[in-house]
């Protein structure tokens, strides 16, 4: 029997997966924010924000590392400095993962209180946003996903369990939805694309089960790299898009001195 000559592993999983999707999409997003002002690039980013949240939420840990808080500031002082002075400014949004993840164990015991209550938290964190985000980047979006990977963490699938889960994503898609259209101001096809994206999304992480499959043992390596190291390559790539975006804006400086 003919056997591959590529070694294959079984150590990948859908998790990993979607924190690769998150690094793809995250990276197209930034590209097309700080250097060629697309916004179809901006359009594919938006899952990014709801997949991080979701990972809040679908994992049990509550214990916040401090590195997400050290370079949650240093990325905030980084912008600060950088960006012009009119330009509003917010905490990155690793503050808001790491105050999200402290929430965890709250959102767990309103599942297990009835878990339907999600969804009406997820109203009232929509009505929030405005005042939450100016302080806090995606402050709002990311416990909202955190609730939806709560109630798909906890589903065990009695009949309660599994309405919160499909009423959650559906919650938590029109909160997000609209909140995306409005901030980033997207009109016609791009407010289409950006919806149906966001929708297909949800749904995915509505259903989403953490199992196992085959890859070559290559590509398993890069995937299991990059799903332990995703915010690291966030706040890398990030700090470097910041410098370069800020090197290529015109000096205005020196045009006003030469005025006076």
């Amino acid at each position: 029997m003919a056997t591959s000559s590529i070694s294959r592993h079984d150590g990948v999983t859908t998790l990993d997966l979607l924190k690769c999707v998150a690094v793809v999409l995250m990276l197209a997003d930034h590209v097309g924010l700080y250097l060629y002002d697309d916004d179809w690039l901006r359009v594919a980013g938006r899952p990014v924000a709801v997949i991080f949240g979701f990972l809040i939420g679908y994992s049990a840990s509550t214990r916040v590392p401090p590195s997400w808080i050290g370079l949650g500031l240093g990325l905030s002082l980084l912008d600060l400095s950088l960006s012009p002075q009119d330009t509003p400014h917010t905490l990155d949004i690793l503050i808001s993962l790491a105050l999200t993840r402290i929430l965890i164990p709250f959102f767990d015991g309103l599942h297990k209180a009835h878990p339907l209550l999600l969804v009406p938290l997820v109203g009232a964190l929509a009505l929030m946003t405005e005042p939450i985000n100016a302080f806090l980047e995606y402050g709002a979006e990311v416990p909202i996903v955190a609730l939806l990977g709560v109630a798909v963490r906890l589903d065990s699938g009695r009949l309660s369990e599994t309405t919160a889960r499909h009423a959650t994503a559906l919650a938590a898609l029109i909160a997000i939805g609209l909140t995306s259209l409005h901030h980033f101001e997207f009109k016609g096809p791009h407010a289409v694309a950006c919806i149906g994206l966001l929708a297909g999304t949800m749904i995915a992480l509505g259903n989403f089960t953490r199992i196992s499959f085959s890859v070559s043992a290559p590509l398993a390596t890069l995937m299991r790299w990059t799903g332990r190291n995703t915010l690291m390559i966030y706040a890398v790539h990030l700090a470097i898009l910041l410098v370069t975006s800020a090197a290529m804006q015109p000096d205005t400086t020196s045009d006003a001195d030469n005025e006076d």
